[in-house]
This record gives structure tokens, sequence and C-alpha cells, in this order.
């Protein structure tokens, strides 16, 4: 029994196909099965390949670990990771080196006080570090709001940091031009 995922990982409240194959089985009936932080595996749903081949389609809301077994068989185990669902915008493009901008989104799930990573892209190109954290609010919404001290272009991304559940996510990189202050 072969088994793959459509895409891995999947952010929260997306959701992804698992499919593959029976060898030798036309029309056989299948389980997929699911476990969750360490606990046991148990069926989620059932199919009938067409001709040797299944699908199911799952929405996770946290990594989970899959396996499809046949009335002869059993597949690999599959890890489908869940990401939180980021949303990340700053307020410009541009800034004055000693103004603020702000970064403002929403991330889900996510609890109250859960903490959100402004970073900036390491000279060498390489890597990020951290410049500035935000809180989630009751909302899901965040808000970071730093100064720029000189003047320069600089590559900034959102991240959130994952947990045993789900897993950590990046924005894409913002590309911010900080201007010589008037």
């Amino acid at each position: 029994v072969t088994i793959k995922a459509s895409t891995d990982p999947i952010a929260y409240g997306q959701s992804v196909t698992i499919s593959g194959a029976v060898a030798g089985a036309v029309d056989q009936r299948v389980t997929l099965l699911a476990q969750t932080r360490g606990g046991a595996f148990a069926p989620v749903a059932e199919a009938t390949t067409n001709g040797s081949e299944y699908t199911f389609a799952e929405s996770p809301l946290e990594t989970t670990l899959y396996r499809v077994t046949s009335a002869a068989a059993s597949s690999a185990i599959l890890s489908e990771g869940v990401t939180y669902a980021l949303a990340a915008e700053p307020s410009a493009s541009t800034v004055q080196a000693g103004q603020q901008l702000t970064f403002a989104g929403t991330v889900t799930p996510a609890h109250e006080g859960q903490l959100v990573y402004l970073e900036r892209r390491n000279a060498s190109g390489v890597g990020y570090r951290v410049i500035a954290v935000g809180t989630v609010l009751s909302t899901l919404a965040y808000s970071i709001a730093p100064t720029f001290p000189a003047a320069g272009t600089e590559l900034l991304r959102i991240r959130v940091p994952g947990n045993t559940e789900i897993q950590s996510v990046a924005s894409e990189a913002f590309k911010i031009e900080v201007t010589p202050a008037a």
C-alpha cells in the first residue's frame, strides 16, 4: 500500500489530499487511520479503491500522522504538517530613518499573548534574526511597530514559532527602503 500527500505542510484550515494505490487490489475497501499528539492510530475515513487507487480529503487541525490499511496490507506512516495561517503586511514599503513602520496581520489558530516575531535578514544573506516582538490579541490580530535607525534596504519577515501541534510559519520577505532622516 502506497501513501502520499498532495502538499506538506498545509496552513491551518486548508485541506490535503491523501492518495495512493493498493497493489493487486481492484475495488477494495481501505481505511485511513490518523494519530495526533502521541495517541493511538484511529480510523477517520473509509473508501473503496478505484481500480487499485484511493484518495481521501482531510483537513487536520494539527500535525497528524496517517496510515492506510487494506484487508491484507498497511502503508508506511505519512506525517502531514500543519502550520499557522499567517497574514502579514507592512503599512508601507518606505519609511524615514527614526520613524515607526507598522507590521500587522492575523494568526490562526492563536491564543491571546502568543508571540509573533519581526525578523531581519542577516547581512551575510543567510538566515534571519529577531528585531522586534509582538503579541496576538484576543481578536487573533497582532501589530509590531519598530523604528529603523539608519537609511538602507531592509529585508524583513514575520515569523510565528511552532509547538508540538502546529509548525512554525514565516511570511514572504518584505523589502523596506529606509530613507535618510530629514
